[in-house]
């Protein structure tokens, strides 16, 4: 058997949701101080870098009350931050 042929038959294809999970560890480890990552596909992701979750893995802010970050999909241009 060919040498190229086995060694793409043992390649282990990633779905596109882990190679943008591996995007944002990456970015995030760039970036710290930004509790969310957007991939090249325009799906968020929780910088694994932040420090700081909520049982669900959703980044919390970093000073008390240690309230939830807002998603950025989740602002209004009439709310305060």
């Amino acid at each position: 058997m060919n040498i190229q042929e086995q060694e793409e038959r043992d390649f282990n294809h990633t779905s596109d949701a882990e190679w943008d999970k591996e995007d944002a560890r990456i970015i995030g480890e760039q970036v710290p101080h930004y509790p969310w990552i957007s991939s090249d596909r325009d799906v968020w992701y929780p910088n694994p870098y932040w420090g700081h979750y909520d049982s669900s893995g959703n980044p919390l802010q970093k000073t008390a009350p240690f309230k939830r970050c807002r998603h950025p999909e989740d602002y209004d241009d009439n709310q305060p931050e």
